[in-house]
């Protein structure tokens, strides 16, 4: 016969780890790509679950001033064709009338994974020519155009994987260097491997 204190004990002990696991399940859940036929171009678009976010302090403004740049990977599957984009927003929450800087230009722009620079090809402003219909992490606030980049799963892959990530853009002359402020690795990672096991 079992003692009462010792069963109650593995009860409790069954169901943290029942717990456990449907915490693991969730965050592997949410960190898991989504898709969808996009009815606008035909195409099947896949995404990231959550895009990275990078930003840039204007500690000249106000301690809490900064731009950002919201960067999501992206696959459009347009009749069996695959092909990969990371569509970039520029946003800021500083007062428009305490700026006297340049916008950051949409190109030239570098991803840089730990010591390596990625020249991002700038294929247009419309994520519709991409294959993509809908937006895709369209940063809050006031409206901004993305810019669409070409990109490949291999460079996709290395970013996932660097241990610091940082985006590097242009305004008027002077180099620009938004640090990661939202680290979404995780999500960008579950894209990859979702096209590593032969989906898509």
């Amino acid at each position: 016969m079992s003692h009462p204190t010792r069963t109650r004990a593995a009860f409790a002990c069954a169901a943290l780890g029942l717990l456990s696991l449907a915490a693991v399940a969730a965050r592997a859940d949410g960190d898991a790509p989504s898709e969808y036929l996009d009815e606008e171009t035909a195409a099947t678009v896949t995404t990231v679950a959550r895009p990275l976010v990078f930003a840039y302090a204007h500690r000249e403004l106000a301690a809490n001033a900064r731009d950002y740049a919201t960067v999501a990977a992206a696959a459009v599957n347009q009749a069996g064709k695959v092909h990969y984009v990371l569509i970039v927003y520029f946003w800021s929450t500083v007062d428009p009338r305490l700026r006297t800087d340049v916008p950051p230009a949409a190109e030239p722009l570098t991803l840089r994974g730990d010591d390596r620079e990625i020249a991002l090809t700038l294929l247009g402003h419309s994520a519709h020519d991409a294959g993509i219909g809908i937006p895709i992490h369209a940063p809050p606030g006031t409206p901004s155009a993305p810019n669409v980049y070409g990109t490949d799963l291999a460079t996709l892959r290395y970013l996932s994987q660097a241990r610091r990530l940082a985006l590097l853009s242009e305004s008027g002359r002077m180099p620009l260097v938004y640090e990661l402020w939202d680290d979404r690795r995780t999500d960008l990672r579950s894209f990859v491997q979702h096209f590593l096991n032969g989906h898509g």
